[in-house]
């Protein structure tokens, strides 16, 4: 989702850059630019994962219970925090 949507953000910036002659489309130019920049340095070398609200409650809770059982791997120990402060 992330790509497609890095990807669409290029093309405004090649088509805007194109109409570059006009005010309104060299600031919508200017704005496209600066998304993509902001969108960089957000993800940085982050990998998004992207699942449906009900998916991260059904993750959370087998996390919880793996938790419980003291089975919990550190790396899944991340995770669940990354998810239970998503949800927050």
């Amino acid at each position: 989702m992330l790509s497609a949507y890095r990807s669409w953000l290029e093309s405004e910036l090649k088509l805007l850059g194109n109409a570059s002659h006009h005010a309104y489309s060299f600031g919508q130019a200017n704005m496209a630019k600066r998304a993509l920049e902001h969108l960089d340095e957000t993800i940085g070398d982050r990998v998004p994962v992207l699942l449906e609200r009900a998916d991260v409650s059904a993750v959370l809770t087998e996390l919880e219970l793996q938790a419980q059982r003291g089975a919990l791997a550190p790396a899944l120990a991340a995770l669940r925090e990354a998810l239970v402060a998503e949800r927050a």
